[in-house]
């Protein structure tokens, strides 16, 4: 078994993908330096999660869906350091936290929660839960994290994945706080391999020699951008209602390459909204501290109050009128109008290609059988000369 395993247990939403596609990309690099990712695939590090989740629940598991066995498989034959990322880890229970744990003996076990500041938090969250299965408003998204509505906010876009004292409190009873690092996420505005050099600081990598331009960027959307999007959830049809389906499409097709591109207004809570989660971050620095957990970074960034001081405030997504909606709208139609076009022109060149080899393919098979025949013809009225040369004269 490696000697030690880094547990990435997220929070969502705190730079876990630009991370997870670093590493996953240098992967060969990472083992040069001692450090295996293991995995056929990034999706198997999710998986992995479901299984653990599945097992605590008591339901069955087949070989297909042994995600997690396979993870530890490669990792107890690995004698250096292993890794194993993925934001929804966040959510284990205590139970399932010391599960894992035992499953990875007798390697100990280090973990790493990433985290960032409530009031830029929660509208990304909003944003990845709309792109998704959640269609409520943005106004009632934050009245049910702030009040607690469990029967709205379910899985990894409550606070059973973003409750920080709780989520530290949970992996420090599995393998005792000095175990566990914070990775604060810095304000936007800084050098874009902030987050990775502190990610790569607690984690005891050197984080040189890493090409960070094969991430691409989960951003955010706009405020009327996503007010078009809550408008749109509830007309979806067919197949757009199937989750893989919707992610494709509804996920990464409209959302990150439509929508995201056309810019917009950034938005942020109410102000009073805004109150709320400044007062629960101030909870999460306090935790932290009285848990004596190591940093990396700095605990101010959870006071980020996600606005500048004295700005106007921004555009909320319930304010955005049909108007701004509808220039959203427009906007989206050309750029979907042009990606139709070219896959169209792509599709009709390929169709035309295929059509002149299959017809040549035909013209060749024609013109084989009949010098065949000729041939064979020909063979059968060979002259004197012929029939001489061949000794049959």
């Amino acid at each position: 078994m490696a000697e030690e395993v880094v547990l990435h247990v997220g929070l969502p939403k705190t730079g876990t993908t630009f991370l997870q596609t670093i590493l996953w990309e240098h992967r060969e690099l990472l083992e040069r330096r001692g450090l295996r990712y293991p995995g056929r695939r990034r999706l198997d590090h999710y998986n992995a999660f479901q299984q653990v989740r599945r097992r605590s629940r008591g339901k069955p598991v087949d070989r297909a869906d042994a995600a997690w066995d396979r993870l530890v498989g490669e990792l107890a034959g690995w004698s250096g350091r292993g890794l194993v990322s993925h934001e929804f880890f966040s959510m284990c229970t205590e139970e399932e936290a010391r599960a894992v744990v035992a499953d990875l003996a007798p390697a100990r076990v280090r973990v790493v929660v990433t985290v960032r500041g409530y009031v830029r938090q929660f509208p990304a969250m909003w944003q990845e839960a709309l792109k998704m299965h959640y269609d409520a408003s943005f106004e009632q998204f934050m009245t049910d994290a702030l009040t607690g509505d469990g029967r709205r906010l379910k899985g990894a876009w409550g606070w059973a994945s973003q409750d920080v004292p709780a989520v530290l409190a949970r992996w420090s009873a599995a393998v005792g706080p000095e175990q566990v690092r914070v990775v604060t996420v810095p304000p936007p505005g800084g050098p874009r391999d902030t987050l990775w050099r502190r990610w790569c600081e607690a984690v005891d990598l050197d984080p040189t020699g890493f090409d960070l331009d094969v991430t691409y960027p989960n951003e955010s959307m706009g405020a009327a951008q996503c007010a078009l999007l809550h408008e749109l959830k509830p007309a979806l049809t067919g197949p757009l209602l199937d989750g893989p389906t919707r992610h494709r499409w509804v996920r990464r097709y409209f959302g990150h390459e439509v929508l995201v591109p056309q810019g917009g207004t950034r938005f942020a809570p109410r102000p009073a909204q805004r109150e709320a989660l400044l007062a629960r971050a101030r909870e999460a620095v306090a935790a932290v501290e009285a848990g004596g957990y190591p940093v990396v970074g700095d605990l101010a960034d959870l006071l980020d109050p996600g606005l500048p001081a004295g700005a106007a405030e921004p555009l909320h997504p319930d304010d955005v009128t049909a108007e701004q909606q509808l220039a959203v709208a427009v906007t989206a139609l050309d750029r979907m109008i042009r990606d139709v076009a070219a896959l169209t022109e792509e599709r009709d060149h390929w169709r035309s290609v295929a059509r002149r080899r299959t017809a040549s393919g035909v013209a060749d098979g024609v013109r084989g059988r009949l010098g065949g025949r000729a041939g064979r013809g020909r063979r059968g009225r060979r002259s004197d000369h012929e029939r001489e040369q061949e000794g049959e004269a």
